[in-house]
C-alpha cells in the first residue's frame, strides 16, 4: 500500500526522472533523507522498474508509425518462443502486447517512411516463418503520448 508521500514522488518522477533527491524532497514535502529512503524502497519493491529519456523520434528520422496486428500460424511454444525472441531483439518494435479477437498480436513499430515499414514486415517478420497473417494501422497523428500511468 503507498502513503501520500510515496504517491506523490511516483507522480514527480514520471514528469522528470531526473529529478534530485532535493528536488523531490521539495514537492512532496519531505526531509531528503526520508524522501531518498522511499525512492529506494520503490525501487527495491518493483514500483519503479527503470528510468529512460523519452527521445522525439521525427527528430532520429522516424516518421512512420503503425500498430501491426499479427496472428501466428499456431500456438505451440517453439513459434512463441521465436516470435517473442524476434520482438525482444528487433529496436523498431516499441511495444507488444498478447491481445483477444482476431489477432494474437498488436506491435506498435517505429520506421523511417512507409517503405521501411513494408520491409520490416515482408522481410523479417514475415520471414520469421510463424507468422499467419497481419494487418497494418498507420498512425497518421499521435494526440497523446503519455508513459506515466494513473498513480492514486
Amino acid at each position: 500500500m503507498l502513503d501520500k508521500f510515496e504517491v506523490l514522488i511516483l507522480k514527480a518522477l514520471q514528469k522528470n526522472g531526473r529529478a534530485s533527491t532535493q528536488e523531490l524532497s521539495g514537492i512532496v514535502g519531505l526531509s531528503q533523507s526520508p524522501c531518498w529512503r522511499r525512492v529506494k524502497r520503490l525501487e527495491d519493491d518493483g514500483y519503479i522498474s527503470r528510468y529512460s529519456a523519452i527521445l522525439d523520434g521525427k527528430k532520429l528520422g522516424l516518421h512512420a508509425l503503425a500498430h501491426v496486428q499479427v496472428s501466428l500460424l499456431d500456438h505451440t511454444e517453439s513459434s512463441i518462443d521465436i516470435f517473442q525472441c524476434f520482438i525482444e531483439e528487433n529496436e523498431q518494435v516499441l511495444e507488444c502486447s498478447s491481445t483477444t479477437g482476431d489477432f494474437d498480436f498488436i506491435l506498435k513499430v517505429a520506421a523511417s517512411n512507409p517503405e521501411s515499414l513494408e520491409q520490416f514486415i515482408m522481410h523479417k517478420l514475415l520471414r520469421l516463418g510463424v507468422v499467419r497473417t497481419t494487418t497494418t494501422i498507420f498512425i497518421l497523428r499521435q494526440m497523446k503520448v503519455s508513459g506515466a500511468l494513473p498513480v492514486e
